[in-house]
């Protein structure tokens, strides 16, 4: 029998032997990064004890995985997930970096065009394979992305058990980082956003890949206008049109970085902004 992951994001020293069960650690700086060495087998038998599996990917099928999202979202309230986002900002809790992105993606599913019996164009194979506790150790070191929505499900199931609330000092982090990008000229790319939030050091605990993760957040809220797609959060945004949206950018965006957050060039939504500040208090 297949053991499942708990559906929670681990924490404190249950982290601390995760982290080093799947190849993961804290730089001195407390950014997470991969490890120098292997995993301890006692490390990995402690963990499986505690019940986490390590290595041991569970099966879903996208329709399955749909109905949980659906659920999961459900039961989440808006303002606890900005909240959660803004914790995630300001590194009092980097876990909460991914679940604005997760839930913008599940909010609409209920009502997404799909074809009978079928699941909507969600970026979802039919069946698909997770080592859920791996995903939730990263989401809980702070990487986020907006690619492989098979993460999201137990991110949002997760989050539906608890979610970290926000510090005076993550909203004053979140200020300072609006106040970066509403004074970046237009035309500025999201490469060139990364590294002036980068040079600025404004967001602790983060390497360029959760900068990015956190920018691909405000994208996905409506924050960072992006010309080409609209953010998840207001519509869903089938798979077919993310592709289509990537290919009218002009010249050659990084790989790395994908729409809505690509077609970004400068600009803020201040409404959409004093939305998410507002949750900070």
């Amino acid at each position: 029998m297949i053991i499942k992951a708990p559906r929670r994001v681990p924490a404190g020293a249950e982290l601390a032997l995760l982290m080093r069960c799947t190849g993961y650690r804290f730089t001195r700086t407390g950014v997470a990064t991969g490890a120098t060495e292997p995993p301890g087998e006692d490390d990995r038998e402690q963990a499986r004890r505690l019940g986490w599996p390590i290595g041991v990917p569970e099966r879903s099928t996208a329709a399955e995985l749909v109905d949980r999202a659906i659920a999961a979202a459900d039961r989440l309230d808006l303002d606890a997930v900005l909240g959660a986002f803004v914790a995630g900002v300001g590194a009092s809790a980097p876990r909460g970096r991914q679940v604005l992105i997760s839930y913008a993606w599940a909010r609409h599913l209920r009502t997404a065009p799909r074809d009978p019996g079928s699941v909507p164009d969600c970026g979802l194979h039919p069946v698909e394979e997770l080592d859920v506790t791996e995903k939730l150790v990263r989401i809980a070191c702070g990487w986020a992305w907006n690619e492989l929505p098979v993460g999201f499900v137990p991110d949002l199931e997760a989050a539906a058990v608890e979610l970290p609330a926000p510090t005076a000092a993550d909203r004053a982090v979140l200020v300072d980082l609006l106040a970066l990008i509403a004074g970046q000229p237009a035309g500025t790319t999201p490469g060139q956003l990364e590294r002036a939030v980068g040079r600025a050091k404004l967001l602790p605990r983060t390497d360029k890949y959760q900068r990015y993760g956190i920018l691909t957040g405000l994208a996905e809220f409506g924050v960072l206008p992006s010309p080409v797609l609209a953010p998840s959060y207001d519509r869903f945004v089938p798979v077919a049109e993310q592709h289509a949206a990537y290919r009218q950018l002009r010249g050659a965006p990084r790989s790395d970085i994908t729409v809505p957050l690509a077609g970004w060039r400068g600009g803020l939504d201040q409404t959409r902004a004093d939305r998410l500040l507002a949750t900070a208090h």
